[in-house]
């Protein structure tokens, strides 16, 4: 089964991206699979089958302090779901947006996988989550590819890349300062933004391209440690623009780093709104799910251009923002002018 990975920072327009592909009848949208595992999404590299289920469907009480109904409604669907079968606000990972994002019947299919997934022989990391991708596809039927999206993937490219060394890459972007405004009011992204900023000094590099959360081997004590409790203070405070716009250039700058050497497709929201028909032709050709009719027509009225937020900032502000972002929109025009990424136009 052929994979590809969405790649991008937090809050730049993915979670579209994803229901655009859920609609195509070839492709097996997979929404957050990543992000959710947390802690343990990329380690160890060799384990068995029931190691590898538990980490997707053991709740950490720490992280659904962010990913739960209240704290991601618009992205955590298993909230939505009629009479489940878990608590929606500590409930298992793979449960939290990537299951229902699949099937009506979230629960039914949970099970069904599990069955498969605990009696795998120990394998490397990679072939189990193959082997999830592939068990899905079998569940819900018809499906040759796999797309893996995760907010802030980005910072995990070169992770993804060494794991599927064979997966077309797509490289989402958006205005920084858009970008920003949105990831500070995320609680997802406040604690990232905690992490960085408190325990860097400390030796625990959130963007480390070996270390970065969810393969370094610290950071499930880290998880452990901080309870939900210190992870619900931290969520409630707004960082601020400044601190914001910091670190999505450092995660974008890190990122691409990981991506040297690649030629990912350049997917940029703001593009995909303004011309969705276009843009989502082209993803479609560049994943080689091809754009069957029915498909663009339904996704090609999915994306919505909105005004920016940046008018809402005073002068000072969004002169501040802009110069925090000035990095990394340096970083990603550096990126695609050294032809490190295609899609510079629809017709290239």
């Amino acid at each position: 089964m052929r994979g590809a990975l969405i790649l991008g920072s937090a809050r730049c327009g993915s979670t579209l991206v994803s229901q655009i592909l859920s609609a195509h009848p070839a492709v097996l949208s997979v929404s957050e699979l990543f992000a959710a595992a947390g802690h343990n999404a990329f380690r160890p590299r060799h384990l068995d089958g029931a190691r590898f289920w538990a980490h997707m469907a053991r709740p950490s009480r720490a992280m659904a302090q962010v990913a739960n109904p209240d704290a991601a409604p618009s992205e955590f669907l298993y909230g939505r779901v009629q009479n489940p079968a878990h608590d929606p606000w500590h409930c298992p990972p793979i449960l939290a947006v990537t299951l229902p994002h699949l099937s009506e019947n979230p629960d039914a299919l949970f099970d069904a996988l599990a069955g498969q997934m605990r009696a795998r022989a120990p394998a490397p990391l990679a072939a189990h989550y193959r082997a999830l991708f592939q068990a899905m596809a079998q569940q819900i039927g018809g499906r040759e590819i796999w797309v893996e999206r995760s907010g802030g993937s980005l910072v995990a490219a070169a992770t993804l890349r060494e794991m599927f060394p064979d997966a077309a890459l797509v490289l989402l972007a958006r205005n920084g300062p858009d970008t920003v405004l949105s990831m500070r009011d995320y609680p997802a992204a406040r604690l990232a933004i905690w992490c960085w900023r408190r325990l860097g000094p400390l030796g625990l590099d959130l963007l480390h391209p070996r270390r970065h959360f969810g393969r370094g081997a610290l950071w499930p004590l880290v998880a452990a440690i901080s309870g939900p409790s210190g992870v619900r203070r931290i969520v409630a405070r707004r960082p601020g623009l400044a601190e914001t716009g910091a670190f999505w250039s450092a995660l974008t700058i890190r990122g691409l780093q990981g991506l040297r050497g690649a030629r990912p497709m350049l997917l940029r929201h703001e593009d995909l709104c303004r011309d969705p028909r276009t843009w989502i032709e082209r993803l479609g050709a560049h994943l080689q799910a091809g754009a069957p009719a029915a498909w663009l027509d339904r996704a090609a009225a999915m994306p919505q251009l909105r005004p920016s937020r940046l008018a809402a900032l005073s002068p000072a502000e969004r002169e501040a923002l802009e110069r925090a972002c000035a990095p990394g929109e340096a970083a990603l025009a550096a990126f695609c002018s050294g032809a490190g990424a295609e899609a510079a136009s629809p017709s290239s």
